[in-house]
């Protein structure tokens, strides 16, 4: 696994790529499929040894529906792959002394959606393994491995594995030459193919309430418990008194981490309800504990649960709006809890990952991974991540304080985001995944909103 991870070229954006219409031509899930041309260079590419396959120039071809696919090999240290990738048309600006323009040139990344990679040993000439990047995302692929006298598959989503060693009952030589359909026929009942794909035109109020959170950004201040409630005062969410900001912050909307999260939340039940959300439902207890136990005994002195609490109500909150009934939390299901993974690759190789745990959540290790799943299935939600990590004071000691906004999905080109805003801030996500590893023994727990264009968060008075 250390060998594909060196051998990958870097991505190409697949915002920037225009796809070829033609795909569904020649399978239902409409990848471009390079099986007539792999029928062709079985014997000089793909069962050629390393020495005869150096002395040819990388090549171009076109399949009958006048896809075109380039044929290439690129070698590691230990393990050579070849290439069998579509075409694509990627845009490039250009600079000159009249200004700048942009062009059109024809690309042919190794790890584009339809592209096939077989690699190699360079000690022998076996086979290692097989890949398919069988969605828009690179980091989606499915991979085939001979062991022994059995073809296993995997389905990978950004590292993590929905399906692992799963046995086909075919050589693996014969999956060099076979068809997507053909593949995907073999393997429809024990590989997650929906992963692959999403349905376009799902994700508008999502970017809706993105592109709305973005434009009150700069006028959001980041204090210690802060929110404001039901009427609009900026209270102590603690202790429920008045909040005086600080004199630097004056004339902005002044939020702690929970009270950001409450005030995106607030922006869709107030167009429904006529005000934002009272703060005394949201700080009840959602984690029954034995009193007499240390974590009950723990939560007498301060509730270790808060953000989880927190997000919880809010989002049973939101579904009672929406639904116009009352809903206990307990009654709502707004917990994610789906376990579509059974391992993760990290950097100390494939290790079985923890799933779900109750009133704890996910480890960060395939959170991304999970969020490109919610994005397919869940495409019309959004989540509030309640973020446990190890209290300052005592590293035995694992608390829910701060929380943040996720918004997972695709966008027109089918490219892939995760917009997160914590502490009245937008995050990369990439960012906000060192924020999560750097603390020990971190999980984050996620509770699902339902999207909506009708969306109007509170702005600052008189303006």
């Amino acid at each position: 696994m250390k060998s594909c991870k060196k051998i990958f070229a870097a991505v190409i954006s697949a915002a920037s790529l225009l796809m070829s219409s033609l795909y569904a031509e020649y399978n239902s899930l409409g990848i471009p499929d390079s099986a007539e041309i792999r029928k062709t260079i079985i014997d000089n590419w793909l069962n050629q040894d390393l020495e005869g396959i150096r002395m040819q120039n990388s090549q171009i071809r076109a399949n009958k529906a006048g896809e075109i696919f380039q044929i290439s090999l690129e070698e590691q240290s230990d393990v050579f792959a070849v290439y069998v990738s579509p075409r694509t048309q990627i845009n490039i600006d250009v600079y000159d002394s009249t200004g700048v323009h942009t062009v059109t040139e024809d690309a042919y990344p190794v790890n584009a959606f339809g592209s096939w990679m077989y690699v190699r040993s360079k000690d022998d000439g076996k086979p290692e393994y097989l890949r398919i990047y069988v969605a828009k995302n690179s980091d989606v692929y499915i991979q085939f491995k001979p062991h022994k006298n059995v073809t296993t598959c995997d389905f990978v989503i950004f590292n993590s594995f929905a399906a692992q060693n799963v046995p086909l009952g075919i050589p693996f030589e014969k999956l060099l030459t076979s068809s997507v359909q053909e593949i995907y026929n073999l393997t429809k009942n024990s590989l997650p193919w929906n992963y692959s794909g999403y349905v376009q035109n799902q994700y508008d109020s999502n970017i809706l309430m993105v592109k709305t959170i973005r434009t009150y950004l700069k006028d959001i201040a980041y204090e210690n418990d802060a929110m404001y409630d039901e009427i609009g005062k900026n209270i102590s969410i603690t202790k429920g008194t008045l909040h005086i900001p600080e004199e630097r912050n004056k004339g902005k909307l002044v939020l702690s981490s929970c009270g950001f999260v409450k005030w995106v939340v607030d922006g869709l039940v107030d167009p429904i309800a006529g005000s934002y959300l009272k703060r005394g439902p949201l700080i009840e207890s959602t984690v029954e504990y034995n009193p007499t136990g240390y974590q009950g005994n723990l939560n007498n002195s301060f509730n270790t649960n808060f953000s989880l609490d927190w997000t919880r109500n809010l989002a049973a909150a939101a579904l009672s709006v929406r639904a116009k009934k009352t809903y206990l939390y307990k009654d709502t299901g707004v917990d994610v809890t789906v376990e579509p993974f059974t391992a993760v690759y990290t950097s100390k190789g494939v290790t079985n990952t923890a799933g779900y745990i109750k009133n704890t959540g996910y480890q960060p290790d395939n959170l991304k991974a999970l969020l490109y799943v919610l994005a397919i299935t869940e495409p019309d939600y959004f989540y509030l991540a309640a973020i446990r990590q190890t209290d300052r004071k005592s590293s035995e000691v694992k608390v829910f304080n701060d929380a943040a906004v996720i918004f997972p999905f695709f966008d027109k080109n089918g490219t892939f985001h995760i917009s997160v805003f914590m502490d009245g801030e937008e995050l990369k996500y990439n960012d906000f995944e060192k924020y999560l590893v750097k603390s020990k023994d971190c999980f984050v727990h996620l509770t699902r909103i339902k999207t909506s264009s009708n969306f109007y968060p509170m702005g600052i008075k008189g303006k």
